[in-house]
């Protein structure tokens, strides 16, 4: 393992007359020429014009990589953030300071999450320090995360979930509004695969396989995790048409720039692009691409779908964290409903679940009984979770019941 530079001498802690502001992207542009390296130790010390903060954070960036730079570089921001916030080296910063910092940090308004997400990246950088000797004492060893409302939040994070009325409607106005064909493949893959915004935008034509005889994506997911991702009929189609405009090359970004498709974007240029189109076509600036894979979680757990199935689509180390998703599914259709008007025995009535609705056609079967009753599948309706995003039944198989009727559900989106 990397161990840090030498950076003091004689014992005595650097002190700066005139602060030099750290450059983030200087740090990075460094870091990312230091995976070249199998001795970052000796890469660091060979590059002379280096502060020695910057050393210091190298290494530290180094040990904490794991094929996610999206960690990395959110390590890096929140250290040089409170170095320049303080003023100060490494080992000169105080609690003092380190509160100081998380105090202006929430006096700017950031969610508790956010606020918890900083006091991790700066416990772990000085508890580092402190474990390699490197400073005598952590100044972060005594400062706490607060819960702060985060209990407040809905499970499975449906306050940051799309419904599947809100998906169909997006998805109609990305079409009516002629958004590019890779865009929109791309948000429809963000749901209905539950990928994370930047598993998405890394993925290459080889990282399309067939296994027994379906097609899969094969995704080095967070911490270094393998895992292999079902493709659904609608995701498989566009895939097949987009590749024939953009080339399938081996090493070719699926989702590479538009008017370079051999470039890959980066996940910055997800997120702007999940905003503007958000932001413009439905009014929901807050919409990040992660509220796409929990709507697609939630989504299938709500239809029924095996707990450890999702657990295996999202790559969840836990079971727990997986069952927050169901959670969040008995609230989208709380047991209370079962009291409504709209859930009585008639079978001509209209089932309102949110903006959408749900029709039972029936059809006689021979000499069935014609007052037995629909199809139910755990007390939900046969809906097939990967089905076309706009005639979902068609997947579905036609479900008999004893008395040789048939029940199909139809879900229409409300306009």
């Amino acid at each position: 393992m990397a161990t840090l530079p030498e950076v003091i001498s004689n014992g005595e802690l650097p002190v700066l007359d005139d602060w030099e502001p750290l450059s983030r992207k200087r740090i990075l542009r460094y870091f990312d020429r230091s995976l070249e390296y199998a001795d970052v130790s000796a890469y660091v010390s060979a590059q002379g014009e280096l502060l020695p903060d910057e050393r210091i954070i190298l290494v530290f960036l180094n040990a904490v990589y794991t094929q996610s730079l999206a960690t990395v570089e959110l390590y890096c921001r929140y250290v040089v953030e409170l170095l320049n916030y303080a003023r100060k080296p490494s080992f000169s910063v105080t609690a003092r300071d380190v509160e100081s910092y998380i105090r202006q940090c929430r006096m700017k308004g950031l969610k508790p999450r956010s606020v918890n997400t900083i006091i991790g990246a700066l416990k772990s950088y000085f508890k580092r320090l402190a474990d390699t000797g490197a400073i005598a004492l952590n100044p972060t060893a005594f400062i706490k995360k607060r819960k702060d409302g985060a209990g407040i939040s809905l499970p499975g994070n449906l306050t940051h979930s799309l419904s599947e009325s809100e998906m169909l409607l997006l998805f109609d106005r990305l079409a009516e509004h002629g958004a590019p064909q890779r865009d929109i493949l791309l948000l429809k893959t963000l749901f209905m695969t539950g990928l994370r915004g930047e598993e998405a935008v890394s993925l290459c034509w080889k990282d399309v396989t067939v296994w027994q005889g379906q097609r899969y994506f094969n995704v080095l997911g967070k911490g270094s995790k393998e895992r292999r991702i079902y493709l659904p009929d609608e995701i498989d189609e566009g895939l097949n048409e987009y590749g024939k405009l953009t080339g399938t090359s081996p090493n070719q970004p699926i989702f590479g720039n538009l008017r370079k498709p051999s470039r890959r974007i980066g996940r910055h240029a997800l997120y702007h692009m999940v905003k503007k189109w958000l932001t413009t076509l439905m009014n929901r600036p807050d919409v990040s691409p992660h509220w796409f894979r929990h709507s697609c979680f939630t989504y299938l757990a709500s239809k029924g779908v095996r707990l450890e199935s999702i657990q295996a689509l999202a790559g969840h180390a836990s079971i727990d964290t997986t069952m927050l998703y169901n959670e969040a599914a008995q609230l989208m259709v709380p047991a209370g409903t079962a009291f409504n008007k709209s859930h009585s025995t008639n079978k001509k009535n209209r089932i309102r679940l949110g903006s959408s609705q749900i029709h039972w056609v029936q059809a006689s079967h021979g000499s069935g009984d014609s007052s037995s009753q629909n199809q139910w599948e755990g007390n939900r309706p046969v809906v097939h979770p990967f089905g076309n995003m706009r005639h979902r039944h068609s997947r579905g198989p036609a479900r008999s019941s004893g008395q040789g009727l048939f029940a199909h559900v139809h879900l229409i989106c409300s306009r």
